[in-house]
C-alpha cells in the first residue's frame, strides 16, 4: 500500500519549488470531514474506485472511478462516500513557493494558480501511481530519485488535464548547429556510399569551408576522413557477414575490392 510520507522530495519544476508532503493511497469507509489547507498547499485526489460526493466551497460535486480533483489554498473542502460503495483513492500533497531560479513555464504556471479543478483523468495518472506504489514497496538503490521523477510527471500530468488538447510553445528549441550535426550523422550512417561534399554543404545550407570548418570543429576529420570511415565501418560489417571484398566495395561507394582491402590493411596495422 503507497504511503510515502517518510522521504524528503523536494526538486525544481520550472521557476517553482515543490516540496511534497505525503502520497499516499487509502479507503474511505468514513466521510473526510470539511477541512482546509493553508497558503501554498496543494492537495490531489485520483479516485479508483466505489463512489461519494465532494463538497468544495459549497458546490457538491459526485466522485467515481476516474475522477480526479484538486484542491489548492484555502479551498473549503470535505469528501462523502458511499457506504455502500466506499470509495478508495490515490492522493499526492505538496507545497508550492516560487524560486528566482528556472525559467517560468506553463506547465508550473497552471500548477501554481489552480487553486480547484475537478475532471476527468485524461493522462492515466493511475499507471504513474503505481509505479510509485512498486518504489515505495522495494526502495531500491535510486529510490529517492525515482520518487521525484515520477513526482514530477505527476504534476506535468495534472497540467495537462487542466489545459486539454493546449499545446507546449514553451520549450527552448535545438540550435543549428545541433541540428547541422543530426544531419552530418544522418548522412554518414545512411548516405556513405553516395554522399559527396558539395551535397553534404547542399543538406547543411552552408558553403564549402564554412562546411570543412564545422566538420573539423565538431568531429575533428574532414569531410574525405569521416565518409572514408563510415564507408570502412560499413565494409568490415559486410564481410564480417559472409560478403566478398569486391560486393563490399561495391556496397560502399568503391569500384575495386583493392582500395577498400588496402585501406582496412592500414586501419589495423594503425591499431
Amino acid at each position: 500500500m503507497l504511503n510515502i510520507s517518510d522521504t524528503d522530495i523536494s526538486f525544481q519544476f520550472d521557476n517553482l519549488k515543490i516540496k511534497v508532503i505525503k502520497i499516499n493511497y487509502g479507503v474511505f469507509l468514513h466521510p473526510f470531514p470539511k477541512h482546509r489547507h493553508g497558503n501554498h498547499f496543494y492537495e490531489a485526489h485520483l479516485v479508483c474506485g466505489g463512489k461519494g460526493r465532494l463538497i468544495a466551497d459549497g458546490q457538491e460535486y459526485p466522485l467515481s472511478a476516474g475522477t480526479l480533483y484538486m484542491t489548492g489554498p484555502l479551498v473549503t473542502h470535505e469528501q462523502l462516500t458511499d457506504s455502500l460503495d466506499p470509495m478508495d483513492e490515490y492522493c499526492i500533497q505538496f507545497k508550492v513557493s516560487e524560486n528566482s531560479r528556472g525559467k517560468s513555464g506553463r506547465s508550473a504556471e497552471l500548477i501554481k494558480n489552480t487553486n480547484f479543478w475537478l475532471g476527468a483523468d485524461t493522462q492515466n495518472m493511475i499507471g504513474l501511481f503505481e509505479m510509485l506504489t512498486e518504489e515505495d514497496e522495494k526502495r531500491e538503490l535510486g529510490y529517492a530519485k525515482s520518487v521525484i521523477n515520477l513526482t514530477s510527471q505527476l504534476l506535468i500530468s495534472l497540467a495537462r488535464n487542466y489545459a486539454g488538447s493546449e499545446k507546449a510553445t514553451d520549450y527552448a528549441k535545438i540550435t543549428p548547429d545541433d541540428k547541422r550535426m543530426i544531419i552530418v550523422d544522418d548522412a554518414f550512417l545512411y548516405s556513405y556510399a553516395a554522399i559527396t561534399l558539395d551535397e553534404l554543404c547542399r543538406r547543411l545550407n552552408l558553403s564549402r569551408r564554412p562546411t570543412q570548418r564545422f566538420l573539423k570543429k565538431n568531429y575533428g576529420k574532414t569531410f574525405i576522413e569521416l565518409r572514408t570511415e563510415a564507408r570502412m565501418n560499413k565494409a568490415e560489417e559486410l564481410m564480417a557477414g559472409g560478403a566478398t571484398p569486391a560486393e563490399a566495395a561495391a556496397a560502399v561507394g568503391y569500384e575495386s575490392a583493392r582500395s577498400i582491402l588496402k585501406i582496412l590493411d592500414e586501419r589495423r596495422s594503425s591499431k
